[in-house]
């Protein structure tokens, strides 16, 4: 669980920092679903449905930037109308981490990012890790979902679990 919570830190470091500081197609308002693997050692698919709009898109590309900012001490960003490639130099704990990642948007309803880190010292035992993310826009946000809330499901998680991201980052502000 560790060391999925730090991949997906590296993951939003550079995303975060590449969307915030080289504008790219909006995430359409609505229902997301977002389906992805990190590495065939780390098991069946994670799953997550996320409810966007405008203010809470901003809010996580905010976010993203400043971890990265805080984290990360070099970032290459190559951006063209449908492609952000992302490379990264972060401090994970004691480990320094390089990483790679790689977002095509089909268009404001769809993308898919592939990513790759180098841990050094080893993180949690691993030198490297890969994943792979596809998302889509499925339509309107359901009656019981707000924007910014957040379902995780899949992976090695034993249920299912729901929050709200405008309230987590919000908090850390």
């Amino acid at each position: 669980m560790k060391l999925r919570r730090f991949v997906i830190a590296a993951c939003v470091c550079g995303i975060g920092a590449a969307l915030a500081a080289d504008p790219m197609p909006s995430h359409k308002a609505g229902l997301w679903e977002i389906v992805g693997t990190m590495g065939a050692e780390q098991g069946p698919p994670i799953n997550e449905k996320v409810c966007l709009d405008a203010s809470t898109e901003q809010l996580m590309l905010k976010a993203g930037a400043g971890i990265n900012q805080k984290m990360c001490s070099k970032t290459d960003i190559h951006s063209t109308s449908s492609q952000i490639v992302v490379d990264t130099q972060c401090t994970l704990g004691s480990s320094k981490m390089t990483g790679h990642s790689v977002t095509n948007f089909t268009s404001n309803t769809s993308y898919h990012t592939d990513t790759s880190a180098h841990y050094d010292p080893p993180l949690f035992n691993r030198t490297d890790s890969k994943s792979s993310f596809n998302g889509k826009w499925v339509g309107a946000c359901p009656a019981d979902m707000k924007p910014g809330d957040m379902i995780l499901s899949g992976g090695r998680m034993p249920k299912e679990m729901r929050m709200n991201l405008n309230d987590m980052l919000n908090r850390g502000s």
